[in-house]
């Protein structure tokens, strides 16, 4: 097995233990949505403040996951997960195999608690509901687009429509961020029935080949590596990682893909480092 380091120490090893709990954590975020609506009339009663959370999409996405972790880390062994992989050279690899379904259930207990809550209980957990939904979404994002959310919000500011119709194929509810409510303001001005059209097609549409798993899990790969700093994937690289590592893509046109494509989709979605 390689030790190749892609990025920061990061080797295949390290991100093949992180896929493998990719699933776990999809899983409890699934069930908890699922809580969410069987329990509706006690998590979100209809005297509560209405609630919303489009606005944490135009933050920075570190200030995004610290809103959501911030009531998490006064649970001791949450903090002390965090802890571990704040302080560590190479955060993947220092996660303990226990760590990730472990973190998933101490979030899952949060709102386990709350079977019976009174109301000023119910209203001090919907700040973390809120932002649980805008970072699942977030990494959702990285799934079918390769970013998260508030890197699309800001290629809205800069007149991007692909962005902002991307945006709204993961959660409608971006039409209430500035940059988007904006456009949206000058189509209805200029009547661009045009931009209508493909903004309802994004909303209601499916992702098509996005879906597919290896796929979603080699973007979700390739902005692992772009946080720890990879400069440069070359095309030896790539192979050894995706195909022959990993296993996430064949590397012979008879089984369907090539090492041309693999180089195509490396620059699309890693386009700040990618390099022919």
């Amino acid at each position: 097995m390689s030790e190749t380091s892609f990025a920061s120490g990061v080797t295949a090893n390290d991100l093949r233990s992180f896929l493998a709990f990719w699933p776990i954590s999809l899983s409890e975020a699934n069930e908890t949505g699922q809580v969410i609506i069987e329990n509706k009339a006690t998590l979100l009663p209809e005297d509560i403040e209405q609630i919303s959370w489009c606005h944490l999409y135009e933050l920075p996405f570190e200030q995004h996951v610290s809103l959501f972790c911030a009531p998490l880390i006064h649970d001791k062994q949450v903090k002390f997960i965090f802890d571990q992989i704040a302080e560590s050279p190479n955060p993947i690899g220092a996660v303990p195999e226990a760590a990730v379904p472990e973190a998933a259930e101490q979030i899952t207990e949060h709102y386990d608690l709350l079977e019976k809550p009174d109301q000023k209980k119910t209203e001090e957990t919907s700040p973390l509901l809120t932002s649980w939904l805008s970072v699942l979404n977030s990494f959702k994002c990285v799934l079918y687009h390769g970013c998260y959310l508030n890197e699309l919000i800001d290629r809205v500011r800069a007149n991007d429509d692909k962005a902002l119709f991307a945006a709204v194929s993961i959660d409608p509810t971006v039409v209430g961020c500035k940059p988007v409510i904006e456009r949206i303001s000058k189509a209805t001005l200029l009547k661009d029935n045009s931009f209508f059209i493909k903004l309802r097609a994004a909303i209601n549409g499916k992702m098509g080949k996005r879906e597919q798993a290896n796929f979603q899990k080699m973007r979700l790969v390739l902005e692992i590596l772009s946080e720890f700093g990879a400069t440069r994937l070359t095309d030896e690289q790539l192979y050894e990682l995706f195909v022959e590592e990993l296993k996430l893509y064949t590397g012979n046109p008879a089984g369907g893909g090539s090492a041309r494509a693999l180089r195509k989709f490396a620059d699309t979605y890693m386009k700040k480092n990618a390099s022919t």
